[in-house]
């Protein structure tokens, strides 16, 4: 008997691997299917909504931030991604509190809503839990991020945790039906000390119209890839929890060879920029390691912050701009999310450097840059699936 249910299931987990990426879209269609049936909604503690408190450990003011000019990329430095050429002191993080965004594009009650609701009825209570107190501390964090934003986006706990434990926040967006099945992996907050990566993010979903060119790809929105960085302790670190710069940690094919001789040579054993004792040692490396085996993104766009430029890694025509960057490669580095994904996985990377790790760009930039990608996204990055 045990050697029959280990053969059914070597065959059934490769399949249940593919599977995974077009569950959400079962699942809604399931929903949709079995209306009639009355469900029962979890709600979301109202003494934690309504809350957007500015964290106590950064300044106030963000006009007027300094840009530091970026050094040479050193000669040894292959065609790069996630610009790091000089190093931003804890001094320089300031507040990311702004004016909410007007999201021109509502997102439709009557075709996102089933979704939304449906997905967040795919985690168990305990996952549930662990969403909302990680919301909580969130909100409590960032300036323009509230708990209720939080909250109201209904993400996921992905299936594993940072070092200190808190869940991996994630959420779909599904295409119109009839769409070619394009796939974009969207992710912020890999350094835990940028603050705007993260709270962009946000507001872009408060952007996002299903009846809009966006609603045409098939969307995953990772928001806080290091919630340890950005949480644990009373300042926010680059790095986890374990202090390693997990933009250094992806199992790029230099990494052996070359992450911790570059980090000792290059960097003077900058603990900002530690690369790990392992390729993907880190949770959540392994985490997004996962879903880009998974998921199988057609394109990655990954926010970053304070070198105001845009960085483009892989195949594909690089845009020129989005909104207010221009580009500008700077070369990847060993265990770099551009090295890995860009270069030996031939996904396009497209990493938008903001101009400010505290605070957010206008909101008008913001919706500006939100529809120079989506354009973008329509008029290079699917080209080859389409044709």
């Amino acid at each position: 008997m045990k050697a029959m249910v280990d053969s059914s299931l070597k065959v059934l987990r490769p399949a249940w691997r593919r599977a995974r990426p077009y569950l959400p879209a079962a699942a809604a269609l399931c929903f949709v299917a079995c209306a009639q049936f009355p469900l029962q909604m979890p709600t979301a503690d109202p003494s934690e909504s309504e809350q957007s408190v500015v964290s106590s450990d950064l300044d106030a003011t963000t006009a007027g931030e300094p840009q530091t000019e970026l050094s040479a990329v050193e000669p040894t430095a292959q065609a790069a991604t996630e610009a790091e050429v000089i190093e931003v002191a804890d001094s320089d993080i300031v507040s990311d509190a702004v004016a909410p965004a007007t999201a021109e594009s509502a997102v439709s009650p009557t075709a996102e809503g089933e979704t939304k609701s449906m997905l967040a009825l795919m985690q168990t209570p305990e996952q549930r839990a662990l969403v909302d107190a990680l919301c909580v501390e969130v909100g409590n964090k960032l300036g323009s991020v509230s708990v209720e934003d939080c909250h109201r986006h209904e993400f996921q706990a992905g299936e594993m945790f940072s070092v200190k434990g808190r869940p991996l926040l994630v959420k779909d967006l599904l295409p119109r039906p009839g769409y070619p099945d394009f796939r974009v992996l969207i992710m912020g907050g890999i350094h835990g000390d940028e603050y705007s990566s993260i709270s962009i993010l946000f507001k872009w979903l408060d952007l996002y119209s299903r009846d809009g060119l966006e609603g045409e790809f098939l969307w995953r929105f990772a928001p806080l890839v290091n919630p340890d960085g950005l949480l644990e302790g009373t300042k926010a670190s680059r790095q986890n929890a374990n202090g390693v710069d997990l933009n250094r940690n992806f199992p790029s094919q230099d990494w052996n060879d070359s992450a911790v001789s570059y980090w000792r040579k290059s960097t003077g054993s900058n603990p900002r920029r530690y690369p790990g004792e392992q390729p993907a040692s880190e949770p959540e490396v392994q985490w997004l390691v996962q879903q880009i085996d998974e998921f199988q993104p057609h394109v990655i766009v990954s926010l970053h912050a304070p070198y105001h430029l845009l960085d483009f890694d892989g195949p594909a025509a690089a845009p020129e701009r989005i909104g207010e960057l221009q580009l500008r490669q700077l070369g990847v580095y060993p265990g770099s999310l551009g090295n890995y994904a860009g270069l030996n996985k031939l996904i396009p990377v497209v990493t938008l450097e903001l101009p400010s790790a505290g605070s957010l760009p206008a909101r008008e930039q913001i919706t500006l840059m939100w529809r120079d990608l989506v354009a973008w996204l329509d008029r290079e990055g699917r080209k080859g699936l389409v044709d």
